[in-house]
């Protein structure tokens, strides 16, 4: 397969068509890749401004749907779910290894970074689709949903929980 059609099938798999094409080729990109050109961009940035961006999505969700949380509670919810961990079944689920672009140097098989792409997959999005469709996207993988807020604030619990 080559790779315009791993990269449409990529798009179908986390549901974001991208209008500019090369956001996600760089999105997906290792810079083991920049061995024939230094220039080259890769996920690297990328990876930067999802993170800050999937930090403000979950950080809107834990405040406005768990009100009675402290600022610690709210903290330490927002870790949890923007961990390696939870990025790494994200990764997983959409098979993220098999569409990233690695040099030679690296074996596909052993890598075991792929759960960062998650965050330059977020930034990609934010840039070619902004903000509501990177929300979209992170509340489609990370499951946020606002069912029954009121309910869980009464319990005192969090719908993430």
């Amino acid at each position: 397969m080559n790779r315009t059609e791993l990269l449409r099938r990529f798009q179908t798999a986390c549901g974001y068509t991208f209008k500019r094409s090369e956001l996600l080729e760089e999105a997906l990109t290792h810079d083991s890749n920049r061995v024939n050109n230094r220039d080259a961009p890769t996920y690297q940035r990328l990876e930067f401004l999802g993170d800050s961006v999937l930090n403000l999505v979950v950080s809107e969700y834990l405040y406005r749907n768990n009100p009675n949380f402290t600022e610690g509670q709210l903290t330490n919810k927002r870790s949890e779910l923007t961990d390696a961990t939870k990025q790494r079944q994200i990764a997983d689920q959409l098979a993220l290894k098999d569409y990233i672009l690695f040099g030679q140097s690296v074996a596909r098989e052993q890598f075991r970074g792929h759960h960062s792409f998650v965050e330059s997959i977020i930034g990609a999005v934010y840039i070619d689709g902004g903000m509501e469709e990177a929300r979209k996207l992170i509340r489609k993988f990370w499951e946020l949903t606002d069912a029954a807020p009121a309910a869980a604030a009464a319990a005192g619990a969090c719908l993430l929980s």
